[in-house]
C-alpha cells in the first residue's frame, strides 16, 4: 500500500481519497478508523460533560424520549437520535426499537425464545436482540450468530 500526503497553501479542509482496485477488507478497516477518530459523543452526568470517542461507548439506549450512552462504567445522558448514530458510525448497529450497541463490544451470545439472542457486552451489561436486527447482525459479525 502506498501513502502519499500533498500539503499546499492553496487546500483548506483536509481530504482523504483513496484510489484502489477493488475494496477490500484492509481498505474498510482504514475507513473504520478515521470514521472513528473524527466522531466523538458527549455525555452530561451532574452537570458536567464528558467527551467519548467512539470506541469507548458501548450502548445508546432510548427510554422515554431520553437517550441515555453507556460506557464500561458508567451511564450518561445524551441528547443523539438512534438512528443518526446507526448512520454516522459504522461499529454501532440496532439490536431493537429502544437500543443502538457497538457490536464490537459484544462478548457472547445466548439464544432466547421466539428467535432473539440476549448479548453479553465486554462491560457485563446484556442487551436484547430483537429478531427484526438478529439478521443484519449477523452479517456483521460474517454470519456467526447462529
Amino acid at each position: 500500500m502506498k501513502i502519499s500526503i500533498n500539503k499546499h497553501a492553496q487546500y483548506g479542509e483536509a481530504e482523504i481519497l483513496i484510489n484502489c482496485a477493488e475494496n477490500d477488507s484492509s481498505i474498510d478497516q482504514i475507513v473504520e478508523l478515521l470514521q472513528e477518530s473524527t466522531i466523538d459523543f458527549i455525555g452530561k452526568k451532574e452537570d458536567k460533560k464528558f467527551v467519548f470517542k467512539a470506541k469507548e461507548v458501548y450502548y445508546i439506549e432510548s427510554i422515554d424520549d431520553q437517550c441515555f450512552l453507556y460506557t464500561k462504567n458508567d451511564v450518561y445522558d445524551c441528547k443523539y437520535r438512534l438512528y443518526e448514530i446507526e448512520n454516522k458510525h459504522s461499529s454501532f448497529t440496532r439490536v431493537n426499537k429502544n437500543i443502538v450497541v457497538n457490536y464490537k463490544k459484544i462478548k457472547f451470545f445466548k439464544s432466547s425464545i421466539n428467535g432473539r439472542l440476549d448479548a453479553t457486552l465486554n462491560n457485563g451489561d446484556r442487551v436484547e436482540i430483537s429478531r427484526t436486527y438478529v439478521g443484519n447482525l449477523k452479517s456483521l459479525l460474517g454470519g456467526q450468530v447462529k
